[in-house]
């Protein structure tokens, strides 16, 4: 009985170091997540911001082209009336 316990003991042992070890790496993980999102997330924000002008410019483009070929006209909410 003395010797189940203690491999009950070794074997719980081994598996609270395991989890312990998988916390810390989840800890560095997140870490550097952190840091990388400091550094990088002011590149991000303007790449995102330029990106949906880009966007955002297409389609009133597209909406103007599509009004002038319908003899429409646009107004200031985006929508082409026509006549």
């Amino acid at each position: 009985m003395k010797k189940l316990m203690e491999r009950l003991m070794k074997r719980n042992k081994k598996k609270g170091q395991s989890l312990v070890e998988y916390g810390l790496i989840l800890a560095l993980v997140a870490v550097i997540a952190i840091a990388a999102l400091q550094l990088l997330g002011d590149r991000v924000q303007k790449s995102a911001t330029t990106a949906g002008n880009t966007v955002q410019s297409a389609s009133d483009n597209a909406a103007k082209t599509y009004c002038d070929k319908i003899k429409g006209t646009l107004n200031s909410s985006g929508q082409c009336i026509v006549p």
